[in-house]
């Protein structure tokens, strides 16, 4: 069985994934003490499909961005193996983690950014929300990993030699990148003088939390990223945005860093080094410092924190909303999107300010528990200066992940 290893140069060991398996079955999930979380799900399977039986997964947590934008280049990222799994002949895991566990995991915004990696399946990133551990745990999360749906190490090699991961290491701090981080929609029809506002502000907690998209490569280091997940960057400052009269996206910058993680074989074996698009090492020094073959790189580029700063985009049209999701609004009514409850609003973020490649927009698909959130402290605040409509775009008013203002109801 390929062995995914985490390599961590400061404490000069290899970390297998395959110690300590938690293997899936009957007698593994009928006996799960009260204090572990059932954090993610899912089923490993090969690029045409087929399940991967006795497959390791491993389950990380990744440190504050504080920590990741104060590494140096060439330092690993210093993440913390949280569980293992073992998939079953379907290629099914399940991965089950103590709450004091998670808890520990936890940035300041009090979710945990975790990974899941797996040999053949690749990586997927996700934050996970500990607040409320252990008695209202989060509803796990259902993660399906493909060779077909990202870069991976592999399994083997061409001619079957076995195949090694370092983990990630940073390489450089990219430029900041722009977020979309509310959205505000205003009808064409008998809405002059309306006008829709956002606040970009700290909570009570000094935090506030944006999910943004983690883009993964292995085609180089200045291309071909997919989506690989999110993660939650933290802000404790705020941003105002002045009130506009048409359609727009409140954006604002987030910190990024650039990371390269490198599969090789060990001392005794020798693998034809794949040509990338990229800097990537036909050799390199593992953990014993003996010297070995690189057989291919995977960039990864993810947020390091709020870096700060405003911009606002005016978007043509805004989205579609049935009429069944409106409800009536009297001239001089302010509406105010958060009424004590968070509602979520992001499209994800442009990778290509940060990796400066026109045309490279990485926009990851949310849903309603992993957007950018706010509470009674971030609003997005709508004028009416005629009798009109609020309107949502997928539910009423009160729960829509987006909202227009509307004149009329079509």
């Amino acid at each position: 069985m390929w062995l995914l290893v985490k390599w961590f140069v400061a404490l000069s060991l290899l970390v297998a994934l395959a110690g300590g398996g938690l293997t899936i079955g009957p007698a593994a999930s009928a006996q799960v003490p009260d204090s572990e979380m059932t954090v993610a799900t899912g089923t490993v399977t090969t690029a045409s499909g087929a399940a991967m039986s006795d497959e390791t997964v491993g389950l990380y947590a990744w440190p504050q961005d504080s920590k990741l934008e104060a590494l140096k280049s060439g330092q690993p990222v210093p993440t913390t193996l949280l569980v293992t799994a073992t998939t079953n002949d379907a290629g099914k895991y399940i991965l089950r983690v103590p709450a004091t566990a998670l808890r520990a995991a936890a940035v300041s915004s009090g979710y945990a950014n975790l990974e899941i990696a797996s040999a053949g399946g690749g990586f997927w990133f996700f934050p996970y929300q500990t607040g409320s551990l252990p008695t209202q745990p989060v509803a796990p999360v259902t993660v399906n990993l493909s060779a077909d749906k990202g870069p991976v190490c592999g399994s083997k090699g061409p001619k079957g030699q076995q195949l090694f991961f370092t983990g990630f290491f940073k390489e450089r701090q990219r430029r900041p990148a722009p977020a979309t981080v509310g959205q505000g929609y205003i009808g064409a029809v008998k809405t002059r003088g309306d006008s829709v506002q956002f606040n970009y502000n700290q909570t009570s907690t000094h935090t506030q939390a944006s999910t943004l998209g983690v883009g993964i490569s292995g085609y180089g280091f200045d291309a071909g990223y997919s989506t690989t997940g999110t993660t939650v960057s933290t802000a404790d400052q705020s941003q105002d945005f002045a009130a506009q009269s048409r359609n727009t996206w409140f954006q604002t910058y987030f910190s990024v860093a650039q990371y390269r993680g490198i599969c090789f074989v060990s001392p005794d074996e020798t693998i034809k080094h794949k040509k990338q698009h990229g800097q990537c090492p036909a050799k390199t020094k593992d953990a014993t410092g003996d010297t070995v073959d690189v057989y291919k790189c995977i960039w990864l580029v993810g947020s390091t924190g709020w870096d700060g700063g405003g911009n606002i985009v005016h978007p043509k049209n805004p989205p579609s909303t049935p009429a069944k999701y409106c409800g009536p609004e009297t001239k001089g009514i302010t509406v105010m999107t958060s009424n004590e409850k968070a509602i979520d609003w992001s499209t994800g973020w442009d990778l290509g300010g940060s990796l400066g490649i026109k045309g490279v927009n990485l926009k990851a698909s949310y849903s309603a528990s992993s957007q950018t959130g706010y509470d009674s402290n971030d609003q997005m605040t709508f004028t009416f200066r005629h009798t009109g409509f609020i309107c949502g775009t997928n539910h009423k008013p009160n729960k829509a992940a987006q909202l227009v203002m509307r004149g009329t109801k079509s």
